[in-house]
């Protein structure tokens, strides 16, 4: 697939309970434009080994599919509950996900994806924000 040459910044942010986890990940990838879309995919390592990752959006709503060692599908749609399936080699995990808020902000050269949601696990969900910036 072409499409435009890209800087993808992801900085994700969990907490449950007391516990707050944040991570900043950079990687070079390509946007594509399609049918009122748009495709962002890249390549990530992980230690069991390369990780294939296509991201889809528009103003409805956010799926990101990996593919490699890991392989999930995380569908993120605001206001609504989700079952997504990520697989791991140790196995698969159901998880629910519960989408709390969710805005597409488009610039000349540039998009920034803002995503708060929580992983229904059990008794306290897992409180997520993902911020994606992409430079073209």
């Amino acid at each position: 697939m072409t499409g435009i040459n890209c800087k993808i910044a992801l900085e994700s942010r969990q907490k449950m309970g007391s516990e707050t986890e944040s991570n900043l990940e950079k990687y070079e990838g390509t946007l594509n434009l399609r049918e009122g879309k748009s495709y962002l995919s890249y390549k990530r390592a992980s230690e069991d080994g390369p990780i294939n990752c296509m991201i889809s959006f528009n103003r409805k709503g956010f799926t990101m599919i990996q593919k490699g060692s890991i392989n999930s599908k995380l569908e993120l749609i605001p206001g609504s509950e989700t079952h997504n399936i990520y697989g791991t080699p140790m196995g698969n995990l159901d998880l629910k996900i519960y989408t709390r808020h969710y805005q597409l902000i488009e610039s000349k050269n540039s998009i920034k994806i803002l995503i708060d949601y929580d992983i229904i696990t059990g008794a306290e969900a897992i409180q997520t924000s993902m911020d994606i910036s992409v430079r073209y």
